[in-house]
């Protein structure tokens, strides 16, 4: 069992499953607010979990995929982007205007960590789509315990009793 010392360090603590768990819930709920006017359009997206990996599908109508960074980290996919203010012609003006423009950052968190060398995406008719394959070896496992006579620190202990004046020795 960790002490708090080490969950310190390893970043693992109470604390910081509770920050992530935390984090994760209100990027859902982010998720299903529509865009007020905060500056921010968070594209809509869908998380999907296969048997080997996860799958991201991220609505972007309108972007080709140079205009579109991906790059994830640990558990989060971000994805980021910049779609430019639409001008009317000369002699247009614009009645109305319901396309949201400016740059975007979506972060993902995902359940696990990947394998970030096998992440790949593709885009085809507007959604972005992110495969990211499943970390090997993230899963717990089962340790067998051996048994292999006394411990280290019992042999030191019995050598220094053997070393002590007046103990007997074989030979």
């Amino acid at each position: 069992m960790e002490n708090e010392a080490d969950s310190r360090a390893s970043g693992r603590g109470a604390f910081s499953e509770l920050k992530e768990a935390v984090t994760g819930l209100f990027d859902q709920v982010v998720g299903l607010i529509p865009d007020f006017g905060l500056g921010k359009e968070f594209p809509r997206h869908e998380l999907r979990v296969e048997d080997e990996r996860y799958r991201v599908l991220i609505e972007l109508p309108g972007f080709k995929r140079e205009d579109i960074d991906v790059s994830v980290a640990g558990r989060a996919l971000a994805i980021a982007g910049d779609r430019p203010r639409f001008e009317p012609p000369a002699g247009a003006r614009m009645l109305r205007s319901e396309r949201p423009c400016g740059e975007f950052e979506l972060t993902v968190r995902l359940p696990a960590e990947v394998d970030a060398a096998g992440v790949g995406a593709q885009m085809c008719d507007g959604v972005l789509e992110v495969e990211l394959p499943k970390a090997k070896g993230t899963r717990g496992r089962s340790i067998e315990v051996e048994d292999e006579g006394p411990m280290p620190w019992e042999e030191e202990q019995t050598q220094a009793k053997s070393d002590e004046p007046g103990a007997e020795h074989d030979g």
